[in-house]
Order: C-alpha cells, then sequence, then structure tokens
C-alpha cells in the first residue's frame, strides 16, 4: 500500500517537472515602452543589402534581446524586397522562466505601411533581476495582397 502510495506521489512529481507549463500574464501593456525612432541606432552592414528588384518576399529579419538600463530591451527590424502595403512583427511573446516552464508576456504588434523596411525597439519595465528572458516573434510583409511571414526567436538572457 505504501509502495503503491509514493509510486503515485513519484508520478506526479515527475510529470509537473517534465512537463513544462506555459502562463498567460494579464495587463502587462503598462510594462512595455516603446522606444522613438530617433533614440534607436542601427548599424546595417553592406553585406546585408537585399536587392530590391527582387521577387516579393521577406529579407533581412533580426530580432534581439538585451539589458537595458530600465529593463529588458527587444529590437526588430523587418526588411521586404518590395515596398509593402503593410510591414511588421506580429505575435510578438517575451517569456519568463518559471520553475515551472515559460511565462508567456505578450507584446502588441508593431508595424507601418507602403515601405519596405520597419524596425523598432521597446523596452520590458518590469522585469527582474535574476529572471531568464526570451523572445520570439513572427514578421511579415504584405506585397500585392501575399502575406509573406518569417518566425524568429532568441536566446536565453539572464537580467542582472
Amino acid at each position: 500500500m505504501k509502495k503503491k502510495y509514493f509510486l503515485s506521489v513519484l508520478v506526479i512529481v515527475l510529470g509537473l517537472i517534465i512537463l513544462p507549463i506555459n502562463v498567460q500574464a494579464n495587463n502587462i501593456e503598462d510594462d512595455f515602452v516603446e522606444v522613438p525612432y530617433n533614440q534607436i541606432n542601427v548599424l546595417e552592414s553592406e553585406k546585408r543589402q537585399v536587392s530590391m528588384t527582387s521577387e516579393p518576399s521577406l529579407g533581412i529579419c533580426d530580432l534581439g534581446i538585451g539589458i537595458n538600463k530600465n529593463g529588458i530591451g527587444i529590437t526588430y527590424s523587418t526588411r521586404a524586397t518590395q515596398v509593402a502595403t503593410e510591414i511588421g512583427v506580429k505575435d510578438m511573446v517575451l517569456q519568463e522562466k518559471t520553475i515551472l516552464g515559460w511565462r508567456d508576456i505578450p507584446v502588441k504588434d508593431h508595424y507601418d505601411y507602403d515601405t519596405e523596411l520597419y524596425f523598432g525597439s521597446v523596452v520590458y519595465l518590469s522585469a527582474e533581476t535574476g529572471k531568464t528572458y526570451r523572445v520570439y516573434c513572427t514578421h511579415y510583409a504584405i506585397i500585392d495582397d501575399v502575406e509573406y511571414t518569417l518566425y524568429n526567436e532568441t536566446d536565453s538572457l539572464v537580467f542582472n
């Protein structure tokens, strides 16, 4: 009887450890601040040039995470090979590592119209020292009523 009880408890504990759980955060829009364009410093390499005469598609798309003086900084850029009617990032989620897995912290979509390049940056103001974070998103561009997408994610980062 005791052996059966012990095995049942062991299976439950192992199940909780092995199966990470995503927890959704609510009402966190005030935890992010958007960085104005004139405060973003983008350095571009000549090797990363995209020919604007190519077939319609996404070009170079970047997603970064870093430590900012007041939180976790997220930078993103989406480039298309032609002018897009809409271009940007969507379904962006900052994740915070917890004991049971990753807690999802949604970030609002960012986009612009009638351009071939969109870039931006936000800072998560509620980052906690010692916690681990990562971010993922979908870059997209709508060209001639066709949506082109690219999934992107970062490595994890410990906020200190």
